[in-house]
C-alpha cells in the first residue's frame, strides 16, 4: 500500500487543527489531528503511512528568524517587559514549530524542496531543540555546510559537488548507501565499546582505590597510605589498561551480518540502555564491595597472627590486599569480554607479568639500599606471596568478591530473554519486504544473471517513451511479425510446414515475445 502524500496545503490544514484543539502537542502525536481533521489524515497517520513533502516556502512560515531571535535575547529586563505581544507571537510560533515537528516524526519520509542552506540549518535546528535529539547530517555540496556544521554527527559524501562537505564533517563516506553500515555496525559497536569501557574503568578504580578509605578508618584519619606508592602509580597505567583497551577497541556482541539483519539492536543506543546513572551506580556499589571483601578478610586473616612466618605487617597486609584487587578486576574483564582477539588474551597476560615485574623491581633490597624513601617495600611481595596462608586469603577474597558478579550474570541469563532470538521470531512472524533495499533471486556471481552494461552505450526506448508509443505491440501485428520471422527463418518452405507446428511455434515466439525483461 503506498502512503500518503501531504503536500503544503494539507500540512497547512493539520497545523491549523492542531492549534485549534486544546490537546496537548507534546504526547504521541495524536493532538496534530483535531476534530476537523479528514479522515483520511487521521486513519493514515493511526497505520503510519504518510510522507511529508515541503517547499521552502512553507518552512519560511515556519522556522524562527535567528537574527530576531538573537536581537530579543540582548534586549533589557524592562523592554522584556514591555513585549507581551511579541513574547505571545514567539509562544505561538513555538507551538507551530512542535507542531510540525510532531507531525514530520509520525511521517515515513520528509522532503524539503527548494530549500537554502540556511533553512537546512534550521530545520535541524528545530528538530534539535523539539525533540531533544541527538542529530544526524549528512550533505555532498558546500550548501550542505552549514546543515553538517548545526547537526551533532555530519556526515560528507565525496562526490562531484567538490571537497566542501568532507572537509567540514565527521565522518566521510563514498556512497551513501554506506550510512546503513556506518550506524547499525561500526556506530553501534563504538556505542558498545565506549559504555563497557567506561563502566569496567570506574569498577576498577573503585575496586582497588577505595580500600583507603577504609584503611583511614582504623588510622585515625592520619594520611598514612595504605598501599605502596608505586602500585597507586602503576595500578591505571600498567596493571588494569591494556585489557580495557583491548576491550575499547575489538569489542563486539553480535557480528556485522547480524547487526544488519536485526537494525532493532541500534534502540539500545538511543534509549541510553548500556550506561547511565543507574550503571554508574551499580558500578560503584560493586567496586566498593569487592574493597570491602578484600580489606576485610585480609584484616581478618592478618589479625594477631604469630608463627614461622609471620604475615601480619603492614606491608604483607597491603600486598595481599594488592593482589586481590588485581586478580578480582582482572577476572571481572575476563568475564565482561564477550569477542576474543589474540590482543585481548595477551593483554590480561601482560597485565599479570607486568604487575609481578614491577613489585619485584620496586621491592628489591638493591632500590632499598639507593633510595629508602621512594622505595619502601622491601621483598614485601617475597615475604607475603610465598605463605600458603596469604594463598589462600587471597584466593578466598577473589572468589567473595566475584561471586556476586557471577551470580547476576546466571540469574540474567536464565530470567531475562535472549535479545537475538526475540528478534528472530519477530522477524519471522513479520516476514515484509523491504521498501528500500531491491533484493535478486539470482547470485551476483553466476552466470545466470543478466547484465545491461552492454546495452548501455546503445540508444534505447527513450524516442519511445517521449513520444507516448508503448512498447508492447498489439495483437493482430504480432501475428503478421510472427509470419516474418518464419519466412525468415524457412524462406521458401512455409507451405511445407505443416499446419500444427506453426500454430504451435507462433505461440512459442508469442510466449518469448511478451517475457518481462
Amino acid at each position: 500500500e503506498s502512503p500518503l502524500v501531504l503536500l503544503n496545503f494539507s500540512c497547512s490544514e493539520i497545523l491549523k487543527s492542531s492549534s485549534n484543539s486544546d490537546n496537548s502537542l507534546a504526547g504521541s502525536g495524536e493532538a496534530l489531528f483535531g476534530c476537523d481533521s479528514p479522515q483520511h489524515f487521521q486513519a493514515s497517520f493511526t497505520h503510519g503511512k504518510m510522507a511529508l513533502v515541503i517547499s521552502g516556502d512553507f518552512l519560511d512560515k515556519i522556522l524562527h528568524d535567528v537574527g530576531e531571535e538573537q536581537g530579543k535575547r540582548k534586549q533589557s529586563a524592562w523592554d522584556r517587559l514591555l513585549c507581551c505581544q511579541a513574547k505571545a507571537k514567539g509562544d505561538h510560533q513555538n507551538s507551530v514549530e512542535e507542531a510540525f515537528v510532531e507531525l514530520a516524526t509520525a511521517c515515513q519520509a520528509v522532503i524539503c524542496c527548494r530549500v537554502t542552506p540556511k533553512q537546512k540549518a534550521l530545520v535541524v535546528q528545530m528538530v534539535k531543540r523539539h525533540k531533544n535529539a541527538i542529530a544526524l547530517a549528512i550533505g555532498d555540496g558546500a550548501n550542505d555546510v552549514n546543515m553538517i556544521k548545526t547537526a551533532d554527527i555530519g556526515v560528507g559524501i565525496s562526490g562531484q559537488e567538490g571537497m566542501q562537505a568532507v572537509q567540514c564533517s565527521d565522518y566521510a563516506l563514498a556512497q551513501f548507501r554506506y550510512l546503513q553500515r556506518l550506524l547499525f555496525v561500526h556506530g553501534r559497536w563504538s556505542y558498545l565499546r565506549i559504555c563497557k569501557f567506561l563502566r569496567y574503568f570506574f569498577y576498577k578504580t573503585f575496586a582497588g582505590m577505595m580500600a583507603q578509605i577504609w584503611f583511614a578508618f582504623f588510622t585515625g584519619f592520619t594520611a598514612q597510605p595504605l598501599l605502596e606508592g608505586w602500585f597507586l602509580a602503576l595500578y591505571n597505567v600498567f596493571y588494569t589498561s591494556y585489557p580495557v583497551l583491548c576491550m575499547g577497541m575489538f569489542e563486539q556482541d553480535v557480528s556485522a551480518k547480524k547487526s544488519l539483519k536485526f537494525p532493532e539492536l541500534y534502540k539500545a543506543g538511543q534509549k541510553d540502555l548500556l550506561f547511565n546513572f543507574q550503571t554508574f551506580c551499580l558500578s560503584f556499589i560493586q567496586g566498593s564491595f569487592v574493597s570491602l571483601a578484600s580489606f576485610y578478610i585480609a584484616l581478618w586473616a592478618c589479625e594477631d597472627n604469630t608463627g614461622a612466618r609471620i604475615i601480619g605487617d603492614y606491608q604483607s597486609f597491603a600486598m595481599i590486599i594488592a593482589t586481590s584487587a588485581i586478580l578480582t578486576v582482572t577476572v571481572e574483564i575476563i568475564l565482561d569480554v564477550k569477542f576474543w582477539t589474540v590482543f585481548s588474551v595477551l593483554a590480561v597476560f601482560l597485565s599479570l607479568i607486568l604487575y609481578c615485574l614491577f613489585s619485584y623491581l620496586t621491592q628489591s633490597f638493591p632500590a632499598y639500599k639507593t633510595a629508602p624513601t621512594v622505595f619502601q617495600f622491601p621483598d614485601a611481595s617475597k615475604n607475603a606471596l610465598v605463605d600458603p596462608l596469604a594463598l589462600l586469603v587471597i584466593l578466598l577474597s577473589v572468589t567473595v568478591s566475584t561471586l556476586p558478579s557471577l551470580t547476576v550474570r546466571f540469574l540474567r541469563s536464565i530470567t531475562v530473554p535472549r535479545t537475538m532470538s526475540e528478534l528472530a521470531q519477530a522477524r519471522d512472524l513479520k516476514m515484509e519486504p523491504s521498501a528500500v533495499e531491491l533484493t535478486s533471486h539470482i547470485q551476483r556471481d553466476s552466470h545466470w544473471r543478466r547484465s545491461s552494461y552492454a546495452f548501455s552505450h546503445k540508444e534505447g526506448y527513450g524516442d519511445l517513451i517521449s513520444r507516448g508509443a508503448s512498447l508492447r505491440r498489439k495483437g493482430p501485428r504480432v501475428h503478421s511479425e510472427l509470419n516474418g520471422v518464419h519466412h525468415m527463418l524457412l524462406p521458401g518452405k512455409e507451405d511445407s510446414m505443416p499446419t500444427e507446428d506453426i500454430a504451435s511455434s507462433h505461440e512459442a515466439v508469442a510466449q518469448q515475445k511478451f517475457l518481462p525483461c
